[in-house]
């Protein structure tokens, strides 16, 4: 958790995904010095144990946005209500934690051959979230624009059709961009 500074603006929280989210396209997503805390292979409850392992240290910043990214891990191995009450969880400790920071939520990505891999999961709590996001105190950000019209191969995506390539991680940026303005 180095670079946590009182004057982090951004707080990235996700899996893989926000891990592998090049700096200098990260450093676009605020106002400010942007905190990347992804870490590869974690699912929503990883997350949240270390929002309660680190509560201590993460207190002593105050971002004004956290964007979170998780969710893709926890897909295959959990039903979209477990998944739902996981994220839920996971909210109300980000909140309770940075009450002022507006919290973004990018919608868990296509994956697999032909962007099908765990389509119905996927589908089911990405609609959810967006239903409940302002009773979850959310915006949700709808990212799948990045699946190349739902065909594979897609440049936006390496070979295990779940990790972006740079192309893939541009294209996230401006999508995430454009949500987080025009909140």
């Amino acid at each position: 958790m180095s670079g946590l500074t009182s004057d982090v603006s951004t707080v990235m929280l996700g899996d893989s995904l926000v891990e592998a989210w090049p700096k200098e396209l990260s450093a676009s997503l605020g106002a400010g010095p942007v905190a990347n805390l992804g870490v590869g292979r974690d699912r929503i409850q990883n997350t949240l144990w270390f929002i309660e392992h680190e509560r201590e240290r993460l207190r002593k910043i105050k971002p004004r946005s956290v964007i979170v990214l998780v969710g893709t891990n926890n897909i295959y191995l959990d039903k979209p209500c477990g998944v739902m009450e996981s994220y839920q969880k996971l909210f109300e400790e980000i909140r309770a934690l940075w009450p002022n920071g507006k919290i973004y939520s990018i919608q868990i990505l296509p994956r697999g051959e032909q962007m099908k891999g765990a389509a119905e999961n996927i589908g089911s709590v990405n609609s959810e979230l967006s239903r409940r996001s302002r009773e979850l105190g959310i915006r949700t950000i709808d990212a799948s624009n990045i699946a190349c019209g739902r065909t594979t191969p897609c440049a936006n995506y390496k070979s295990d059709l779940l990790h972006l390539t740079p192309s893939g991680y541009e294209a996230l940026t401006r999508i995430a961009r454009d949500g987080i303005g025009s909140s």
